[in-house]
């Protein structure tokens, strides 16, 4: 059986292994986990149910926002956010299973 190369400075590997990193802070998978359970939540109802500050909250979401984990939509006066990729509700998940 042939071995098949892997280019470890691919562009999707990068990507990948950025995104991995980001998810690596309890606060940003319980962030995750929260939007796997409610699928869109403002930046209040983020914090109250992590028992955490409104600007601990903000910055780990606008750090998964950045990194394309989450999108954002302005109503009104707050910010909504949902997970950009149902799939990475999945990873989440799989990775506590290990």
């Amino acid at each position: 059986m042939k071995t098949k190369k892997v280019n470890l400075n691919s562009e999707e590997l990068q990507t990948a292994a950025s995104k991995l990193k980001v998810l690596g802070h309890p606060i940003r998978i319980s962030i995750i986990q929260l939007l796997a359970e409610s699928p869109k939540l403002c930046v209040t109802q983020i914090f109250t149910a992590l028992d955490i500050e409104q600007a601990i909250a903000s910055h780990h979401l606008n750090t998964l926002k950045n990194k394309r984990i989450l999108n954002s939509e302005r109503v009104g006066k707050n910010s909504f956010y949902s997970v950009s990729n149902k799939s990475l509700i999945d990873v989440v998940n799989n990775i506590q299973v290990c």
